[in-house]
């Protein structure tokens, strides 16, 4: 069913999603289509088609969308006799996804957006435990790649012009770059595969692209002045010629207070849900065409969820939580304990699907999609690491925007320079370059590239380069721990050592040191809390070669987050922490396999890697 338009007023559906309101292809017959791995096929009938997506019938009705460059070839090729392409999307354990029957109320009369007060009291709130007793799951089908071009891009308007966001969508093959200047937003639409800026506008408002609908024309804004709080407000914008045309306005958030009010993620379901993320821990989907909330989960401590290629998992970690919300049934599908608390944890799924990675402060871990299980667990001190996550690779995550860690042997392998931000989608790494005094670049270029892959064979066979790997003699300096708990510490350390078949005993040629200091007072506060005052004590370990330090990582008795229970209050919690060190720490650390010989003048851990690059419009230099 659709909605009719009328002369007075045009629905929003046609507005908002050409997906929606498509092409008929009158007079199909029914056929068996394959997706192109050849492992799932249905029968149907071409129902319509809108840019790169296509809508099936099914024998009983049921409707399904699917992407072109998951079909088979022959499927391929018969849409192309016909003029008419498009891609699936998978449900349950098919490519193949649901298409809503209804269309979108109409927007108000006279052509102005749509505003709209958010009323949460229709939304199904989805309780935090896990539908299935322990995790098992099918991986999200990996990532249809393509080959994408970098697009030249053109001068900044001026030179206080900064660039604010980018957002790309690996179906529409549509990227758009915002950059603000004052009080002005312009915006460039990108088309990744003719490398080519497709159209260029400019509106009011300090405001940064946040995710690109499937039909690569519809742009979802967010408000993005200074301070917390300020990135709080969405609209979904077009370009028409050289202006901006705005067709909704809504605040997700506006229920909160405060740094909580601010959208950190967005990402498109399908043609007409919307998911996003506070900065508070709350994920909602959306009805793109009333700005209605569909359903909500809270997540503790902050958090940045990943969308999965084929857009069927939400994955998410919270300060002591892991999992995954399945999107079609609108529940948690699978939930596990994290190993350790994490502060403001980001995830990302490798390009595959079989990986779930998270960066939460200097710390990295990466689970298996499909069990759960935790197979990497690391810090990399001397580099901070809090913030953006991608995954360009099976083998290498890229953190921060500029930092590579090479997952198997934990080395710090590469650092991009002059990097603002960075995007993974579809086999390609985006970069956008954007210098104040001529044109730019938005690249896309392959991470790791082979330099960098090149060096990192070269590291693993060399031995002088690590001070410290797997067979190493160390020795265990445990003199500045408390002579209560010296033993202890000793005995957890030495365990650990041992685990990676190192000699623990004098004349080592790298140095463990354990270290407890304090108390010391000092002023804490916490959201809505207020300050307290509290004894700190800090626990450390250092790797030390040749009087220099080549690793360190630290622990503190005073939690970062505190999640109450009943009967419990903040003041109580903290009195009790900050009565001694949090010896704990030397039983959950986790070593370095690889430690790289620390150079002159740097500090602990160094933050140096073995490459690096400066990136340019022209390229890597």
């Amino acid at each position: 069913m659709v909605m009719q338009r009328s002369a007075a007023k045009q629905t929003f559906a046609a507005i908002v999603g050409a997906v929606i309101l498509a092409a008929t292809a009158a007079g199909q017959e029914f056929r068996t289509w394959t997706d192109a791995s050849g492992r799932f096929s249905l029968t149907a009938k071409l129902v319509s088609r809108d840019g790169d997506r296509l809508t099936l019938e099914r024998e009983g009705g049921a409707k399904v969308a699917i992407a072109v460059s998951q079909l088979s070839q022959a499927d391929q090729d018969y849409l192309a006799k016909m003029s008419s392409a498009s891609p699936f999307q998978p449900v349950e354990e098919s490519p193949f996804q649901s298409v809503p029957e209804t269309p979108q109320p109409a927007a108000p009369a006279g052509g102005g957006p749509k505003i709209v007060t958010v009323d949460w009291s229709q939304s199904e709130a989805v309780v935090m435990e896990a539908a299935q007793q322990g995790w098992e799951v099918t991986p999200p089908a990996p990532a249809a790649a393509f080959k994408a071009k970098s697009v030249p891009l053109p001068q900044k308007k001026d030179f206080f012009e900064k660039f604010s966001r980018m957002a790309v969508n690996p179906l529409a093959r549509k990227a758009v770059l915002g950059y603000t200047l004052k009080s002005e937003s312009r915006i460039l639409l990108c088309d990744l595969q003719a490398g080519r800026v497709l159209a260029e506008a400019s509106a009011e408002g300090e405001m940064a692209p946040l995710a690109v609908h499937d039909n690569g024309q519809y742009i979802v804004m967010r408000r993005n002045e200074f301070g917390f709080g300020k990135h709080d407000r969405l609209e979904i914008w077009s370009i028409r010629g050289k202006e901006v045309a705005r067709h909704l306005i809504w605040t997700p958030y506006d229920d909160a207070r405060g740094a909580d009010r601010d959208v950190m993620w967005a990402e498109f379901i399908d043609a007409t849900t919307l998911a996003t993320a506070s900065r508070g821990g709350k994920v909602a989907l959306w009805n793109v065409g009333t700005a209605a909330p569909i359903c909500h989960f809270q997540l503790v401590g902050g958090a940045v969820p990943a969308l999965s290629e084929d857009r069927r998992w939400i994955a998410f970690a919270s300060d002591s939580k892991v999992g995954l919300f399945d999107v079609q049934k609108r529940e948690i599908a699978v939930l596990s304990e994290t190993p350790t608390k994490l502060t403001w944890p980001y995830v990302a799924f490798s390009p595959e699907g079989t990986q779930l990675a998270c960066t939460a402060q200097d710390r990295i871990l990466v689970w298996d999609t499909a069990t759960g299980e935790l197979k990497r667990n690391f810090n990399t001190p001397g580099i901070h690491i809090h913030g953006a996550i991608d995954f360009p690779d099976e083998n290498f995550l890229l953190a921060n925007n500029q930092y590579l860690i090479a997952l198997d042997s934990q080395i710090k392998l590469w650092q991009y320079h002059d990097v603002g931000h960075v995007q993974t989608k579809g086999g390609n790494t985006f970069i956008p370059q954007s210098p104040h005094n001529r044109p730019g670049t938005l690249l896309a270029v392959k991470v790791p590239h082979a330099e960098a892959v090149s060096l990192l064979q070269k590291a693993l066979t060399q031995p002088d380069l690590f001070v410290f790997r797997e067979g190493s003699a160390v020795t265990l300096d445990v003199s500045g721990v408390p002579d209560s708990h010296r033993e202890q510490v000793a005995k957890s350390l030495t365990a650990k050592l041992q685990e990676m078949n190192c000699k623990v005993g004098p004349g080592g040629t790298i140095t463990l040191a354990a270290k407890v200091e304090g108390p010391k007072q000092r002023t804490v506060s916490y959201h809505r809390s207020g300050d307290h005052q509290v004894q700190e004590y800090r626990t450390r370990l250092t790797f030390i070669y040749q009087g220099k330090p080549a690793w360190e990582t630290s622990g503190t008795n005073i939690p970062g987050i505190i999640t109450l229970r009943k009967g419990e209050n903040v003041g109580g919690v903290l009195q009790k922490a900050s009565q001694g060190p949090a010896y704990g720490f030397y039983d959950r650390v986790v070593l370095p396999k690889f430690l790289q010989k620390p150079a002159d003048n740097q500090g602990p851990g160094g933050g140096q890697t073995l490459g690096s690059s400066r990136v340019t419009p022209d390229g890597l230099k």
